[in-house]
């Protein structure tokens, strides 16, 4: 799961999610929402989620990035917050947004050590079960480390490539 601190006006909450295939767990507050992606397209993406009561809702989003800054447009409503990059620094290898999520191959490596990268930049291409899953980078750096080969069978949760992130 990839951990992150989302700051609103003078609050600041911890965030986890984690995306497998077509679906999202986001973890705010202690308590956990799963939503499936029904689409995705160049105007955003709709989410959907079932309730414990079974019913279904769903959820249009829109966002925009300008560094740590976003705006998220939610069936309608702005949300503005700033994204919090983790303290003291990089990456460590223990970075779960840098590592495979599900058992993988190795498709492809677009970077180099020393490269700088900047945040949502595709670093790695993963396959697994005819899907191509990319490795993004969660802020902008500079790649200090690769782990792996193009070709190599990669397991969950093993480091695959470290940053040290931009000051």
């Amino acid at each position: 799961m990839t951990e992150f601190i989302l700051r609103q006006h003078d609050t600041e909450k911890t965030v986890q999610a984690r995306r497998q295939g077509d679906k999202l767990e986001i973890v705010l507050d202690g308590e956990t929402a799963v939503f499936q992606l029904i689409a995705h397209t160049t105007d955003g993406i709709l989410l959907e989620r079932t309730l414990p009561n079974g019913a279904r809702q769903q959820w249009r989003l829109v966002g925009h990035k300008d560094g740590t800054r976003r705006q998220l447009w939610v069936n309608g409503r702005t949300h503005q917050y700033e994204r919090v990059l983790p303290r003291g620094g990089g990456a460590t290898s223990h970075d779960a947004s840098l590592a495979a999520t599900i058992p993988a191959v190795v498709a492809d490596i677009l970077v180099n050590v020393g490269d700088s990268v900047e945040d949502g930049d595709k670093l790695i291409l993963l396959e697994s079960m005819k899907m191509i899953i990319p490795i993004q980078a969660p802020y902008s750096g500079t790649v200090t480390a690769l782990h792996c080969a193009k070709g190599d069978s990669v397991q969950a949760g093993v480091p695959l490539i470290e940053l040290d992130e931009a000051q």
